[in-house]
């Protein structure tokens, strides 16, 4: 199965032309003194058919402009990790995003946004009886028992290094959703894993497991949406990484509501910024007998202070839209095309 991360119905009511476009760039959507825009509708991006038989895993850094009629608009890629592999879909699947515009004073104003569309190969955990796991290279986890009786469904992301022998090294658990009862299990498959040596060397690899219940109501995947945030100018300074892990509380639509922090490294560098990422992102959230339920989460995020982050964060691309260019209508709902760049 494929997850794809860091995810409507079209209402055709036309009613009014929206106010010519502001003379100045466009401002942020965490900017004070806006309400920030809320999602309405994120349709997945399809997981391209060319990196899943190549398996290929990465994500897009896109920026774009939430307009007045939360249409979105001027969709620019900031990077790609590999490139060339999930540009396409990415820009396909956010054109068809809508919003609750950001307001100033009760009225709707056009914002700039970052976010991360991540693409992940996930494994199916179906329940099983204890011990009944398949044996071999890549043994797979056990549902524990007590989440398998509950209903409980959830899922698992663990990192993890290959050594010179393909024994497994250094695996954490970096998202999981609910904590407890996945964690181990996921740990404790991918620790007995061997891969073919010479495969280590690299950096460390990334396994989401979806621990899904066959005889639970049916339910589909919501994706995640991390948010953006402005990066500290002591990290853009010092070009410093880092990562930030946190226990945040998850409702049952998926949004965050409450977060603490667990570790940081480099200590007291992004704590402030990862709990502003937090406050407005949102996870797929547990599943108890095919219903959505609130739940505490571990959710790591990572800090690579570049020059796509540090600066303008959207290098040519903070400005109105050109002159001569369509005014969108609110309301009137047809696709709003970017302007080439």
């Amino acid at each position: 199965m494929v997850a794809v991360r860091f995810a409507g119905i079209l209402v055709a009511c036309l009613l009014a032309f929206v106010p010519p476009v502001q003379a100045g760039p466009w401002p942020a959507c965490n900017a004070a003194g806006l309400s920030p825009p809320a999602a309405i509708d994120r349709p997945t991006p399809p997981y391209p058919e060319s990196a899943r038989q190549a398996g290929a895993e990465g994500f897009v850094d896109v920026a774009f402009t939430i307009l007045r009629d939360g249409h979105v608009g001027w969709i620019r890629v900031l990077q790609a990790q590999p490139p060339g592999f999930f540009e396409p879909a990415t820009l396909d699947g956010i054109r068809d995003w809508r919003f609750e515009p950001a307001r100033r004073e009760g009225e709707p104003v056009e914002c700039r946004i970052q976010t991360r569309v991540r693409y992940t190969l996930a494994d199916t955990v179906a329940a099983r009886q204890s011990g009944s796991a398949p044996v071999g290279d890549q043994p797979a986890p056990v549902y524990p028992d007590q989440a398998r009786i509950e209903g409980l469904e959830g899922y698992v992301e663990v990192e993890f290094e290959v050594g010179a022998d393909g024994r497994v090294t250094h695996a954490q658990v970096t998202l999981a959703m609910p904590r407890g009862p996945f964690e181990q299990a996921a740990l404790a498959a991918v620790r007995r894993w061997r891969l073919p040596p010479g495969t280590g060397g690299g950096p460390p690899a990334t396994r989401r497991f979806d621990f899904s219940l066959p005889d639970a109501y049916p339910h589909e995947p919501r994706p995640t949406l991390l948010a953006a945030a402005p990066l500290p100018p002591a990290a853009c300074a010092q070009r410093a990484p880092g990562r930030v892990t946190l226990e945040v509380e998850v409702d049952a639509e998926g949004r965050i509501t409450a977060s603490k922090i667990l570790d940081s490294t480099p200590a007291g560098l992004y704590e402030a910024t990862a709990l502003a990422i937090a406050r407005n992102s949102r996870l797929e959230p547990a599943y108890r007998g095919g219903v959505p339920i609130a739940a505490t989460a571990l959710l790591t995020l990572r800090f690579e202070p570049d020059e796509t982050r540090c600066g303008s964060g959207d290098p040519g691309d903070s400005r109105s839209p050109a002159p001569g260019r369509a005014t969108p209508r609110v309301g009137a709902l047809a696709p709003v095309t970017p302007p080439a760049h």
